[in-house]
């Protein structure tokens, strides 16, 4: 699973006394439906930003469709003023980041830290900039460089105002807009990469930009924001060309795409989108309570690990998984720790300690299946079939990374692989699973899966077609491909002869 780079930092001169002055602070903490918050600021300040990052989640996914986001556990720690902050601020070649927020994505976490005296207007793009590039990479897979550019840039102005949002207005065009841009053509746009000397250049920048205002802030906007939802929709499970994504979302050429931007640029560009709060009043429903020492250190030890990467925070965790048990917390943020050193198998005790102590982060989960069915992999046979306690932790397991987060497709196919292969197939799981596949981006296993079932099942002729189409597929991996030529023999031999047989050594 790919996620944002991690940020690696030296550790603060000041970062020792962090602790000590925290307890000296009043802590509160509130749970929103996607978040959690640690705060020293005031309660309505920290109530502003939890709803804001609620309302700016719900617009993105709203607008835009991204059918493969899923929800990481995501952390927000706010400081009262910027002088604690500074404590824990990064730095980078020695000298503390100028940045008034920080963002930082990781497989199992995602964590955003500020401070409440920093101007809105410097804190808020940057956080929603860094949060949107963490939702367009949730899903594994990174996407075009201009549409993550151009999105980041515009929900980037993304403000609150009563009860509705704007996105698109109060900030200029980039340079070269406002008048006639040499673009480069869209096939040479969409294809860049990293390394193009282009990607660093200002008609990257700013053609980026054009492209999204136009589809989702023009006036043409019904017109357009339903394809580019398509256009992401075909883009994350579709195997196409992205000339054919482009094509078969959009109905038009590059061509005509470029002649109908250059026709809003030249006319009136100040268009904004607006819109009803996805959520409407959310900031009455937030609850705020004191946050205790043991879970507000935890909190800070995390910030510290994740920001400024101290060499104590191993053993300031440990101490704290041994004071209390019973908590989860720490054993997630060991279990991360084990894997940025490689250690996989610590990181997988740490992981079996928070499920057993209740873990709320749909990762912990995910990984304890993964690891159970990753082994099981390497010699499964068609006629294997689980022990029943061996199924229901598996299933235990997925079924709570399922509810802690709804949209995880990679929980969905690895709970298609348990059923398939348990003695008493769930089916009305599985046709929950068959519904989520076409949003997958690797359908292969989730296919081979389902066929299986169908085999079990009696249903002999899906199970052939599922089997055929999947042994077309060039990216089948060799052992799927075996398994299913043998599900497929077998299949071609009950057909003709009746009776069910071994198939071939």
């Amino acid at each position: 699973m790919r996620t944002l780079p991690r940020l690696a930092f030296l550790v603060g001169a000041g970062l020792a006394l962090l602790a000590t002055a925290s307890a000296r602070e009043s802590w509160i903490t509130a749970r929103s439906a996607h978040f959690e918050m640690f705060s020293n600021a005031s309660e309505r300040e920290s109530r502003e930003m939890l709803n804001k990052l609620e309302q700016f989640r719900a617009a993105v996914l709203a607008i835009c469709s991204f059918p493969q986001f899923h929800d990481s556990k995501t952390t927000i720690v706010l400081f009262a003023t910027g002088r604690q902050f500074d404590a824990c601020r990064p730095l980078l070649e020695g000298k503390p980041a100028s940045a008034a927020a920080c963002v930082i994505g990781d497989a199992d976490e995602t964590l955003v830290a500020t401070s409440a005296d920093h101007i809105p207007e410097q804190t808020d793009p940057i956080i929603f900039r860094a949060y949107l590039q963490q939702m367009l990479t949730a899903g594994g897979e990174e996407p075009p460089l201009w549409l993550g550019e151009g999105l980041a840039e515009l929900f980037s102005t993304f403000r609150i105002e009563g009860d509705s949002f704007i996105l698109g207005a109060g900030k200029p065009a980039p340079a070269g807009t406002s008048g006639r841009l040499q673009w480069m053509p869209p096939a040479q746009l969409f294809a860049l990469t990293r390394e193009s000397p282009e990607y660093h250049g200002e008609v990257f920048h700013a053609e980026s930009w054009a492209l999204i205002h136009f589809m989702i802030c023009s006036k043409d906007s019904a017109v357009y924001l339903p394809r580019l939802r398509r256009f992401n929709e075909l883009l994350a499970a579709s195997d196409g060309t992205i000339d054919h994504i482009f094509q078969e979302a959009f109905s038009m050429s590059y061509e005509e795409m470029t002649r109908n931007v250059d026709r809003y640029l030249q006319g009136d560009h100040s268009f904004a989108q607006r819109g009803k709060l996805i959520l409407g009043d959310l900031s009455a429903r937030i609850e705020f309570k004191p946050a205790g020492d043991f879970a507000r250190e935890v909190a800070l030890n995390d910030l510290r690990w994740r920001l400024q990467a101290p060499g104590d925070a191993a053993d300031l965790l440990r101490q704290s998984s041994e004071s209390h048990p019973a908590e989860p917390r720490p054993h997630e943020i060991l279990a991360a720790l084990a894997m940025k050193g490689g250690d996989r198998n610590s990181a997988l005790n740490h992981w079996r300690c928070a499920a057993e102590a209740g873990s709320d982060n749909p990762y912990v989960y995910l990984q304890l299946a993964a690891d159970g069915l990753d082994h099981l992999m390497i010699g499964l046979s068609l006629d294997y079939r689980m022990p029943g306690d061996q199924a229901a932790t598996l299933r235990r397991w997925l079924d709570q990374a399922i509810t802690l987060s709804p949209r995880n497709l990679e929980a969905y196919e690895r709970l298609a692989m348990v059923e398939a292969f348990s003695e008493w197939p769930r089916f009305d799981v599985v046709n929950r699973v068959q519904t989520a596949v076409p949003k997958m981006r690797d359908k292969t296993r989730a296919w081979f899966a389902i066929a299986v079932l169908r085999w079990r099942m009696g249903d002999d002729a899906a199970a052939r077609q599922i089997a055929k189409s999947l042994l077309a597929t060039p990216k089948l991996s060799a052992r799927l491909r075996f398994l299913t030529q043998r599900l497929n023999w077998r299949l071609t031999s009950t057909k003709t002869s009746g009776v069910p047989a071994e198939g071939p050594p």
